[in-house]
């Protein structure tokens, strides 16, 4: 119990808090590591590169994490710009997945100036593999090789398991521009399962769109297209499903940890506006789409009912915000 009351106030803390926090918390870290597994994020997010040379400092012995040691603290590490970490980090690329998955997402923070000969080497040894470190392609745009965008493309469509692919869509979206056009089309494809929270994928297919600026509103409109394009009913399931995940998503605000999609999403009332307010021309709104797609009486159109709601919710309490600091 006293666990969850600390994840419930470390969540507030990474919402709302800041470096002081942070500061605050470290000795409380540090003297119970696993214990207190829940406070890593909130240095990932509000630390500095002080914090990190402590972190480091008190949690890595001989190379690498102390037994016992969550993790995160390789991605946070990362995450804070502490680039005297880069060779620590890649020792650990090919640990266990948590450890190969932090050290991924720390190093995709780092200049990695010097790995960029051994990342392509090593994404080059499980090319085409259809289970691998799965973070290990979100450093593909540190080669500096271009190729690598739709050689990961060729990758998740042709050969990575779905269980296996958060790495690759994550990858994909961080070639930035360029990859805009082919991330949209695996975020609707069925065989990524993009969108599957199952796989975990989805919330990487959600960073992803932040990193790429693919906000909901323009998201939902490529929806209504695809949807009155197709008339395949297992193609409407699919991308209303995936779009509705992605909207749980939102709803949540879930902090991913990645830097590139820190930009701030759509405010709650506009995303409320162009999701729930009937248009001229066909009147349908998501809840309207998913009662014809999925019937009114599917758990799924359920859902979209309760996100309905959430989101009022949350459009009036940016509103009265709003005002409260106009005055």
């Amino acid at each position: 119990m006293a666990w969850q009351w600390e994840s419930m106030a470390a969540e507030a803390v990474l919402r709302h808090g800041g470096s002081a926090d942070a500061e605050a918390l470290l000795p409380l870290f540090l003297s119970a590591p696993a214990a207190h597994s829940a406070l890593v994020p909130v240095f990932a997010r509000h630390g500095d590169r002080r914090l990190a040379a402590r972190l480091l400092e008190a949690t890595v012995v001989g190379g690498r994490l102390r037994e016992s040691v969550p993790s995160g603290v390789l991605h946070a590490v990362g995450r804070l710009g502490y680039a005297s970490a880069t060779s620590l980090l890649w020792e650990h690329v090919d640990g266990s997945y948590d450890v190969s998955k932090d050290a991924c997402l720390g190093l995709l923070h780092l200049p990695c100036e010097e790995l960029r000969g051994v990342i392509a080497e090593s994404l080059e040894k499980y090319e085409g593999a259809a289970l691998f470190p799965e973070f290990l392609p979100v450093l593909a745009p540190k080669t500096d090789d271009p190729a690598w965008l739709e050689r990961l493309v060729t990758w998740g469509e042709n050969h990575a398991s779905v269980d296996c692919n958060g790495g690759l869509i994550l990858g994909i979206s961080l070639h930035g521009g360029q990859a805009r056009a082919a991330f949209a089309r695996l975020l609707w494809d069925a065989r990524w399962e993009a969108c599957g929270s199952g796989t975990g994928s989805a919330l990487w297919t959600y960073a992803g769109t932040r990193v790429l600026g693919l906000g909901l509103p323009q998201l939902y409109a490529d929806l209504r297209a695809r949807l009155h394009a197709s008339a395949d009913p297992d193609v409407q399931w699919e991308v209303l499903r995936s779009f509705i995940t992605l909207l749980q998503l939102r709803c949540a605000d879930v902090w991913t940890g990645v830097g590139a999609d820190e930009a701030q999403p759509e405010s709650c009332d506009a995303l409320y506006s162009v999701l729930f307010t009937p248009t001229s021309d066909d009147g349908d709104t998501l809840t309207g789409l998913a009662d014809r797609v999925f019937g009114s009486d599917d758990p799924l159109s359920d859902e979209v009912r309760h996100l309905e709601t959430a989101l009022r919710t949350a459009a009036a309490h940016e509103w009265a915000l709003r005002a409260a600091a106009s005055r």
